[in-house]
């Protein structure tokens, strides 16, 4: 089968100071090392080898890519994260392949920078606190706190948007792999909560709070995954192996 995990990225400064990232460049905290590390030994010990990786190019998601690829003696360059992250982000549609450095004896895997796995782009809301959006725009916080619906903010992509970009990213993944590929996915809270949703078939995406550095493992039959016989709804050939866990943090039950 497939084997594909998804991932959150570890703490950044955004979600420490509580400050909407959006598509910013917002670096890891030292927490936020930390929970990558943690990830990275636990993926190590469990024997979680992958085969290709492809990650979000923004700052947050490449330094926690970085740190879990340090137990395989994996190394991604700086130049290479700056520059290569740079291009994915001016190619939205493209998947940007990166070089790594292996000082150990196993095969490094594929790795890909994938603007299709960035952030939800919040637009004029980007880096600020709720208390300083609701100081800078008052009639659009209001309206945001009191109405169930959804209202646009000036320039930031829609809900639609973001569903389309993860069901994009799902059917050329699923185009691009076989049966017997291991692929990690590291990406963000509201992608991802697209990405399941796409993956799973639904027709509507479910909000999920997870915590930096979830986990959602799915294996599949690549071979099948286009069938409409009963092959859909044999559940043997679709396996949800772990969702939205965090099994290697010491604080998680």
């Amino acid at each position: 089968m497939l084997k594909l995990l998804l991932m959150r990225h570890g703490e950044s400064t955004s979600n420490r100071d509580r400050r909407m990232a959006g598509q910013d460049d917002a670096p890891l905290t030292e927490h936020g090392h930390q929970q990558c590390q943690q990830l990275a030994t636990w993926l190590y010990d469990q024997d979680w080898q992958p085969s290709h990786i492809y990650s979000s190019p923004l700052r947050r998601a490449v330094e926690s890519m970085t740190d879990l690829l340090q137990p395989w003696q994996w190394q991604l360059s700086t130049e290479a994260a700056r520059t290569g992250s740079q291009a994915a982000i001016a190619a939205p549609n493209d998947w940007l392949p990166v070089s790594l450095l292996a000082r150990g004896k196993q095969v490094p895997p594929a790795v890909f920078f994938a603007a299709q796995l960035c952030e939800f782009q919040v637009g004029i809301l980007t880096g600020l606190t709720w208390a300083e959006a609701q100081q800078r725009y008052p009639d659009l916080c209001e309206a945001l706190v009191t109405s169930l619906d959804w209202l646009p903010i000036p320039q930031a992509e829609t809900p639609r948007q973001g569903r389309q970009r993860a069901e994009a990213f799902i059917t050329q993944l699923l185009s691009r792999h076989r049966n017997g590929d291991a692929v990690w996915v590291v990406a963000h809270q509201w992608i991802l909560e697209h990405l399941v949703a796409a993956l799973m078939g639904g027709d509507r995406t479910w909000q999920i709070t997870m915590s930096n550095t979830a986990l959602f493992e799915f294996w599949l039959d690549c071979d099948r995954w286009a069938q409409t016989d009963m092959a859909r709804h044999t559940s043997t050939l679709w396996q949800i192996q772990r969702f939205n866990e965090c099994p290697h943090l010491s604080s998680w039950a």
